[in-house]
């Protein structure tokens, strides 16, 4: 089993007066560092869903409206097994649409969940439907038929682009709390839980050079970590942060290798028309 975590708003800079994500405290993530593989991605475009979209190919997607024949969520139906994605509101299209290179339905067993998000929810506490999405997740690890698990977690980056750098900061300790929940319900199913993101908010709140608010999505690399009992104390080949330091890492990758390690990792073998190389030998 694998469980892709998409924490949209994480991006990767130096610690600084704008960057919520190093001022806040996150021993989770923190310690996921020191134990096993992580690198950096590049984004290559500059809208979520053409992230997405990258992400669910497996290939460098510029422009959202790009005609994919194949994506990841295709290959593992093919292959007989189960899957599940879940999102709220605010990400919904994009992990099913986007990132099922615009299929309009679910493929043979895939099955979509949504977490409802008010607007008031959105606005003003992403963190309580971080909570729900995050339950929804160990709920789902408890069904053992299922091989493939995505979920997009874009409390980040609806805090971040509220402009308040202590709300900010507070959402980012509650994700670093949802990871041990989450981490801990897939070692417990011995399964490998995959941290990235498809892009950046939270770590640049405003211009350094101006000090005015940035509420939008970065260009930054993100964060990208391979979260299991067989990774554990390994590098897979990829440097290690000096000092726990992400930002001292050149990015290793793009998001459109995100599909074929993913395939790699459950066995299966990646489409032709994918791009993306898979970060695992």
């Amino acid at each position: 089993m694998v469980v892709l975590l998409l924490i949209d708003g994480w991006g990767v800079a130096p610690a600084n007066d704008a960057n919520a994500i190093a001022a806040a405290k996150t021993p989770v993530f923190l310690n996921f560092i020191k134990e096993y593989p992580v690198a950096l991605l590049s984004p290559s475009s500059s809208s979520w869903n053409a992230r997405y979209l990258a992400l669910g190919s497996g290939q460098d997607i510029q422009d959202e409206n790009t005609e994919c024949s194949t994506n990841l969520s295709l290959v593992i139906s093919q292959a007989g097994l189960r899957q599940v994605k879940i999102a709220e509101t605010e990400r919904f299209a994009a992990l099913t649409h986007f990132f099922n290179t615009q299929h309009e339905d679910k493929y043979s067993l895939e099955d979509w969940k949504i977490i409802s998000s008010t607007a008031k929810a959105k606005i003003a506490k992403p963190v309580l439907t971080l909570r729900k999405t995050a339950k929804e997740i160990t709920k789902t690890l408890n069904d053992g038929s299922i091989s493939f698990i995505a979920a997009a977690l874009p409390c980040l980056d609806l805090t971040a682009a509220g402009g308040d750098m202590a709300q900010t900061r507070k959402a980012v300790e509650a994700v670093d709390k949802a990871l041990k929940e989450i981490y801990l319900a897939v070692a417990q199913k011995e399964g490998v839980l995959i941290i990235t993101s498809a892009g950046g908010n939270a770590e640049k709140m405003k211009d350094i050079a101006t000090d005015l608010p940035d509420a939008g999505l970065t260009d930054n690399p993100v964060p990208f970590l391979i979260i299991g009992a067989d990774y554990k104390g390994k590098t897979i080949g990829l440097a290690d942060p000096l000092n726990n330091d992400l930002s001292s890492l050149t990015p290793a990758g793009t998001l459109a290798d995100v599909a074929p390690t993913i395939l790699k990792i459950l066995g299966l073998p990646k489409s032709d028309e994918m791009t993306g190389i898979s970060l695992v030998e």
